[in-house]
């Protein structure tokens, strides 16, 4: 029988202090994977910490040692009426990001994937721990990325580097992703979310309106919502082909996924 704590949604734990705000992502036995739950809420949250004007600087990062394994393979539908609002809500938590008139912090520390990349990509700056891992695993399971990764990520990495991430789905770590700009600050483990948290405070003694427009004048939020777009449209397509119905049995059943195109 399932263990009752993994079929439950993850837990989103905030904390406010001196003007930070740190969301934590918290589901230990799914390595904090959001389902379409989680992502609501997540959504919610963000639009209330981006209204207050007593947030100064939001902080996200993962507990028990992750930052987040993206969404929740057991839990995604087939059915594209139930997945297009879902992918809808994977957007507007993107867009708000990097709409957000907030620098937005990212501590990350051991898997950083799929989803969870989306955010710490989308992020102003990430920090990282020094054995973390950062992988966009959708080929795996005949998906194609979400979450305006085929933006940002190009954004931060540059084209060439981010089609390698996208396509082969193999983990890269925090010393080349530092090396290739993925990473903005490395630490030694356990230290992500700390260093995070001080930066956090340095940046509530600047400006809050040199901030915005920092933030204002360097993001391409058209070419964003673009990408968004075209990937929800994609990946409504390939969510409803035979190769994610086999990737998703072989992430359940542990084994290597054989697909057929189709």
């Amino acid at each position: 029988m399932p263990h009752a704590d993994a079929e439950r949604s993850a837990e989103l734990l905030c904390t406010d202090d001196a003007g930070v705000r740190c969301v934590t992502l918290s589901h230990p036995m799914r390595r904090n994977a959001l389902d379409d739950d989680a992502r609501a809420r997540l959504l919610a949250l963000l639009q209330r910490t981006f209204a207050d004007p007593a947030i100064r600087v939001l902080v996200i990062t993962g507990a028990a040692g992750t930052f987040s394994a993206g969404g929740d393979l057991r839990t995604m539908s087939t059915d594209p009426a139930v997945a297009a609002p879902r992918l809808e809500v994977v957007g507007d938590i993107i867009r708000a990001i990097a709409a957000a008139p907030i620098p937005v912090l990212a501590a990350v520390e051991g898997q950083c994937y799929g989803f969870g990349l989306a955010l710490a990509s989308a992020s102003d700056h990430v920090i990282a721990g020094a054995t973390a891992g950062f992988c966009c695993p959708f080929p795996r399971v005949g998906l194609a990325a979400d979450g305006g990764l085929h933006h940002t990520l190009a954004a931060r990495v540059g084209r060439g580097r981010a089609a390698q991430m996208l396509m082969f789905a193999e983990p890269v770590g925090t010393p080349l992703a530092a090396e290739w700009g993925l990473v903005d600050q490395a630490t030694d483990d356990g230290e992500a979310l700390p260093t995070a948290l001080d930066r956090a405070r340095t940046l509530t003694a600047r400006a809050p309106l040199s901030l915005s427009t920092a933030k204002r004048l360097r993001a391409d939020l058209a070419g964003l919502d673009a990408a968004l777009r075209a990937e929800a449209a994609a990946q409504l397509d390939l969510i409803t082909s035979d190769d994610f119905a086999e990737g998703v049995a072989a992430f359940l059943a542990k084994r290597p996924p054989t697909f057929h195109g189709r």
